[in-house]
């Protein structure tokens, strides 16, 4: 049922509408009409209608005053002007204050009742937009939270988590070229430095967790994670445009207002560690475990910046862990690109920061590529392993970029080997499951029966027959059992049913209606047509 309300100073105008309107319209309810300006305003306040027929010239306040005001509160409502006020300027004003028709009087039923359903229309457009809205407005309240949470898991979970946040902050919208990481703390009073009942809080936490979360939001715009156990880790987009003191005031002066509030609203003791703004999504992870340090560090209740942290080494405290990190992972998958990209990048921090110091440089890489090295031993491959010669090499070297070249061959040699040991073991895996299925074809065999003879889970060697070959393994072992059957149907006096049973199947019809779906007719028309190109 839609709203309409009647705006005119003569009565025999609202009445010859009402009649229009009443015999042509059972979806339209009346709720009211009015004789001024003021009076039709001050109705449409206290009933919203969704279509207003509203005259110009009308006492006190007129019709075009009348449309501002109920426009500038009340944008949905569809307004028809119906007067006898024949003036360009009002006409003009009207439509560009949104009126979708300026009808003069007299006016005809027939247009009258045009315009009405055209003014249906339009709110039933409206409604179904708003109604559209809504739904997705409603979704994204239990979507945002999941990708939030996904967005801090990949911060701290993962090693290699690069494309992940640059994929999260194009979701988010997330114009700021970088941010930092703040972790919250909660429980019972502390005990040498640290909050107790975690398992106990980690329970009562979803009880404040949505307050703890609006409060952060009023502060400052950004993205918090899940309740962890007794945490909740927040990164806060900002633009690294500031020096360093600026910044880290900034981020202090956040979250000692958080602090306040909630310990005023809550009765548990908090904790809040800073980490520091990077300007690179990449080294957000730095800044995680940056406030954690300044977490451990704090023996009470209170907030602490990393960079307060008295006895902290400014160099290696920044020392991209995360990237050796991807160095090896990249390394074990045989990624010899990335794992480059990785030894360049810790190469250039080591540079940048201790260049006065070769010798520190050269343990650290040193550290590196016997990690690198041990690799290569686990995967057995054939890389060389003299250590004492390895490491005489490269502690001969004293030039860094000769250094950094070597250790760049080194890891490209190991990352090199290992792909193709990958490689080497995958198609041997694979040529040992065709050689068991090329020798027990006759016998009923599954997919855990292979998977157990050549000893990994089915599940992966589903997929790495199927990477490997182009097809999965039951089309792979219908393929070998269709191809025996065709020879034994060309060349031996063996029955369909003889057949069937020597390839591994148990039912005759069974093997009948996949020889046919395989090779196009039935095993008995095979038989007879080969055999008839014979004769030929």
């Amino acid at each position: 049922m839609y709203k309409l309300i009647i705006a005119d100073d003569e009565k025999i105008v609202i009445d010859s509408l009402k009649y229009i309107i009443e015999k042509n319209f059972n979806n339209i309810e009346i709720i009211a009409t009015a004789r001024s300006g003021r009076e039709v305003i001050e109705k449409v306040d206290d009933a919203v209608p969704d279509i207003i027929f509203m005259d110009i010239r009308m006492p006190g306040i007129n019709g075009l005053e009348a449309i501002k005001e109920i426009k500038s509160r009340h944008k949905q409502v569809v307004i028809i002007v119906l007067t006898a006020f024949d003036h360009f300027d009002f006409a003009k004003e009207a439509i560009n204050l949104g009126v979708i028709e300026y009808l003069l009087k007299p006016v005809n039923r027939t247009k009258v009742v045009e315009v009405i359903n055209k003014a249906i229309e339009i709110v039933k457009t409206e409604k179904e937009k708003r109604r559209i809205e809504l739904e997705l407005k409603e979704k994204m309240e239990y979507i945002v939270p999941i990708l939030e949470n996904g967005f801090i898991y990949s911060l701290i979970l993962f090693d290699d988590n690069r494309n992940e946040l640059l994929n999260y902050k194009q979701i988010f919208e997330i114009e700021e070229n970088g941010g930092y990481v703040m972790t919250v703390e909660f429980g019972d009073e502390e005990k040498n430095g640290e909050l107790e009942n975690k398992i106990g809080y980690s329970v009562r936490s979803q009880h404040f967790y949505p307050f703890l979360k609006d409060t952060i939001n009023t502060l400052h715009k950004c993205i918090v994670g899940p309740v962890m156990l007794n945490r909740v880790v927040v990164f806060v987009p900002t633009n690294c445009d500031t020096d360093e003191f600026s910044a880290r005031q900034e981020a202090l002066s956040i979250a000692e207002s958080l602090f306040q509030k909630l310990s005023n609203k809550l009765k548990c003791s908090f904790k809040i560690g800073i980490g520091r703004t990077y300007d690179n999504f990449e080294l957000l992870p730095s800044s995680y475990e940056e406030s954690l340090k300044a977490l451990r560090y704090l023996q009470s209740s209170g907030v602490m910046h990393y960079m307060d942290i008295p006895s902290r080494n400014p160099q290696m405290s920044q020392y991209p862990e995360h990237k050796e990190k991807t160095l090896l992972q990249k390394v074990a998958l045989g990624d010899a690109v990335e794992s480059v990209n990785a030894l360049n990048y810790i190469f250039d921090w080591l540079v940048s920061n201790y260049s006065n110091q070769p010798l520190k440089i050269k343990n650290k890489l040193l550290e590196i590529v016997f990690l690198v090295n041990h690799m290569a031993w686990e995967y057995g491959t054939d890389l060389e392993s003299d250590e004492i010669g390895f490491l005489e090499e490269m502690l001969s070297i004293n030039d860094l970029t000769e250094l950094k070249l070597w250790c760049r061959n080194r890891v490209e040699s190991v990352a090199a080997q290992i792909n193709s040991y990958r490689d080497y073991k995958i198609g041997d895996l694979t040529r040992k499951a065709k050689e068991y299925i090329k020798a027990n074809y006759s016998k009923p065999i599954t997919l855990e029966d292979i998977s157990r003879e050549i000893n990994v889970s089915p599940q992966y060697f589903s997929k790495l027959f199927k990477e490997e070959t182009g097809e999965n393994f039951i089309n792979y072992l219908t393929g070998i059992r269709i191809k025996i059957a065709k020879d034994l149907l060309e060349k031996s006096e063996m029955s369909i049913k003889e057949i069937c049973y020597n390839i591994g199947y148990s039912d005759p019809n069974y093997f009948s209606r996949i020889f046919k779906k395989v090779v196009g007719v039935a095993p008995t028309e095979y038989k007879e047509s080969f055999f008839r190109s014979e004769l030929n």
